[in-house]
């Protein structure tokens, strides 16, 4: 009778555990499907990730180990490689980004294990898909290199982003790094990185962190040298004002 009991236990218990098995590999697939990327999405990372800046920039750019890129040379990559036409208005943007988004011209920025988003007041969380991969890439290597002296419990936090011609304006009477000319953060290819605070995950608490800064000063160094992006160190700001670099379209068989 026992025996019989131990039995059916064990079939049961096996039975269960077959229905979680598949209950759990259904989960996995439906979650795989749903964030499968796009043909465009996945053609972007690919332009991206294969892009060798280094010979096939499309506009001037060359291997260097300081950060401090200004702004006439930024701009030149930002109006290359962004929006055509920046907006002018906040009520101009609100009324077209999510024709921009779902055209994959321009993406929203959102907080990951690699970064956090300042609270935003001259800015909206929208680059273009490019820059958001050099974002993951810094924020790789930044963790990466956190991670060698055991001080991975860092984020970097973004303060800036895309601007209208409206908010710039605005800024620039109140910012003297904002400057008064055209600005990269027009074209959806520019962000500002702060290096003054980094948020603590362990703690939950935004703070100054000497080897956060070396790891983020690194990162940025490393892939200014191979022409992954622009970027100056911004004194007044507290900032690195960075700008992607892509390459030039190049032929399928090349």
């Amino acid at each position: 009778m026992m025996r019989n009991r131990k039995k059916k236990i064990s079939k049961l218990y096996y039975i269960l555990l077959i229905i979680g098995l598949l209950g759990i590999g259904l989960i996995l697939f439906l979650g795989i499907k749903h964030f499968k990327p796009t043909k465009k999405e996945r053609q972007v990372s690919k332009l991206y990730s294969e892009c060798d800046r280094i010979h096939f920039a499309n506009a001037p750019i060359e291997p260097r180990d300081k950060l401090n890129d200004l702004n006439e040379v930024q701009i030149i990559h930002a109006e290359k490689n962004g929006l055509k036409v920046p907006f002018q208005t906040n009520d101009e943007f609100n009324a077209k980004i999510a024709d921009f988004v779902q055209k994959s011209i321009l993406l929203e920025v959102t907080e990951n294990r690699f970064y956090q988003l300042k609270s935003l007041t001259h800015s909206q969380p929208y680059l273009i898909p490019e820059a958001i991969d050099m974002l993951d890439e810094i924020g790789y290597r930044f963790q990466e290199k956190l991670k060698e002296k055991k001080y991975n419990n860092y984020k970097f936090r973004i303060t800036s982003l895309l601007r209208t011609a409206e908010t710039q304006s605005n800024l620039s009477h109140r910012n003297g790094n904002a400057t008064k000319s055209v600005s990269c953060h027009l074209y959806g290819t520019t962000v500002d990185i702060s290096y003054k605070n980094f948020y603590n995950t362990k703690n939950d608490t935004i703070e100054p962190s000497y080897e956060a800064v070396q790891a983020l000063t690194k990162t940025l160094v490393e892939m200014r040298q191979e022409c992954k992006l622009l970027a100056v160190r911004e004194r007044h700001q507290s900032c690195f004002h960075i700008t992607v670099v892509l390459c030039k379209p190049q032929p399928e068989n090349q």
